[in-house]
């Protein structure tokens, strides 16, 4: 059975702002595209400990390189207008998103003290479970009684006022845990302290769905308008610096390469590379846009999604999900095969995951017609690290703006691409350099396929369509 569709009425991306790897903003991060820069340099890792090997988890491969924000991870006080003083122990990622939701406002036109508070709706893909007022409150707790313990243990001959000192003396390294630190460490508290400083008053919501969660939240935001519960909707996800603790977690899911580069698609490929960053949208709908002349970046015709379902020994998404995600999204967007131009792929480097992506690609994308030119392939991923909870987000925003510039952008260079992708009867090729977006009709519009892939097994995709004017 076909998948319920809601009423079609058009949603649209009025404003956009980001920050990845050498990419302060949009424009900045399309120049890179442009330029088919791969923006990786050295992440700083515990080398002490891995000097010492234990066979344990812990020993596992971490990658090197990465898309790191450095000093992007910032923010502008003077936006924020802080009510109060800040301390290294909380969680610094709630300033980075509510900048990226200033930056984003601004982008689209919106002055915040315009703005219909109780009619904007906020949705915010995020998960770091080890931010600094995490860590922060663990170290008052658990951490300190845990080497206070361990220090009365090897030296039984200590007094308890010099235990009590050394305590004393712990506590005071760290930063102070204020009443409100625990608080910001939580989920909630990225989206509620956002809409409190910008004076939203309508849903609120983080929402944790990995790798995807850009779509997500997306899918959410669109609901929101197409149900009236909001006039403008602002989505997004965001993944803050990483550390070494997250990265050796990850790396017993994710498969991380040992390159330099992350070589997306390629028959060498080894792994993938991690990224940081965020990405959050402006969304209204079509008429409210046109009304307030708002600029229009791209249509979002549609998101589909399916669940996860992988083996979870060989880590290898489902290719069933993976299809499904793809065709309820033209479905939804009451498109065929034959619309889809641009692929933004997921394409993290890692090799069984790109063969299934490629593998499904190939197989939904070969129902076109043959007269009809073949599909461009490419990711985000090569540039700027496979940036985790916000890679969805960043796929998009690589989408939209090829719509918005009516070019086709290229990949970053890929050594040894898959021999499908030279094959004149693959409907895909590997987009090596810019070429300007003809369309193939006039009747037509431009559109773009995103795909995403969790790695839990979870699939999404989206359809954006160019925006050519008033009808």
């Amino acid at each position: 059975m076909p998948p319920y569709k809601i009423p079609r009425e058009d949603i649209v991306i009025t404003g956009m702002s980001c920050r990845f790897a050498e990419s302060p903003n949009p424009t900045a991060l399309w120049k890179n595209i442009l330029q088919q820069k791969a923006l990786f340099s050295e992440i700083q890792a515990d080398s002490g400990r891995r000097a010492h090997p234990q066979n344990t988890v812990f020993d596992r491969i971490c990658p090197r390189f990465g898309g790191l924000l450095k000093e992007l991870y910032a923010c502008n006080p003077s936006d924020q207008y802080f009510p109060r003083t800040i301390n290294a122990g909380e969680n610094q990622d709630v300033f980075f998103a509510v900048q990226l939701a200033i930056d984003a406002l601004r982008d689209s036109g919106t002055s915040i003290s315009s703005l219909p508070t109780d009619r904007v709706s906020l949705r915010l893909g995020y998960a770091s479970p080890f931010n600094s007022a995490a860590v922060n409150w663990m170290q008052h707790t658990v951490f300190i009684d845990q080497t206070v313990e361990i220090i009365s243990n090897f030296f039984p001959s200590a007094d308890k006022t010099q235990i009590a000192d050394i305590r004393k003396r712990l506590v005071n390294s760290l930063p102070e845990a204020a009443p409100y630190s625990f608080v910001s460490a939580l989920g909630c508290a990225m989206s509620s302290w956002t809409a409190h400083l910008l004076g939203f008053a309508g849903p609120a919501f983080v929402l944790d769905a990995g790798t995807v969660s850009g779509l997500q939240t997306i899918q959410g935001a669109i609901d929101d308008l197409l149900l009236r519960r909001s006039d403008m909707a602002l989505a997004g996800a965001i993944q803050p610096p990483l550390n070494d603790p997250i990265l050796q977690g990850l790396s017993g899911a994710i498969s991380f390469s040992k390159s330099e580069t992350l070589q997306s698609f390629s028959r060498e490929a080894d792994g993938t590379l991690p990224g940081e960053g965020g990405a959050i949208f402006v969304l209204k709908r079509l008429k409210d846009a046109i009304l307030h002349n708002d600029r229009i970046y791209a249509i979002i015709r549609s998101t589909g999604i399916a669940a996860a379902s992988m083996d979870q020994h060989q880590r290898i998404p489902a290719p069933e999900r993976l299809a499904r995600s793809i065709n309820r999204a033209l479905h939804a967007a009451d498109l065929t095969h034959d619309s889809i131009q641009l692929i933004e792929a997921h394409g993290s480097g890692v090799p069984h995951s790109d063969r299934t992506e490629m593998n499904v690609l190939q197989e939904i994308f070969n129902e076109r017609r043959s007269t009809l030119q073949r599909i461009g392939i490419g990711t985000i991923k090569s540039n700027i690290g496979h940036t985790l909870w916000a890679s969805s987000a960043a796929g998009i925003m690589k989408a939209a703006l090829a719509l918005y510039h009516k070019v086709l952008p290229p990949n970053a260079p890929v050594q040894k691409p898959y021999l499908s992708f030279l094959s004149a009867q693959s409907p895909i090729y590997l987009l090596k350099e810019s070429r300007p977006w003809i369309r193939e009709s006039q009747k037509n519009p431009r559109c773009a396929c995103v795909s995403a892939i969790d790695f839990t097994g979870t699939c999404a995709a989206a359809i954006l369509e160019e925006y050519r004017g008033p009808k």
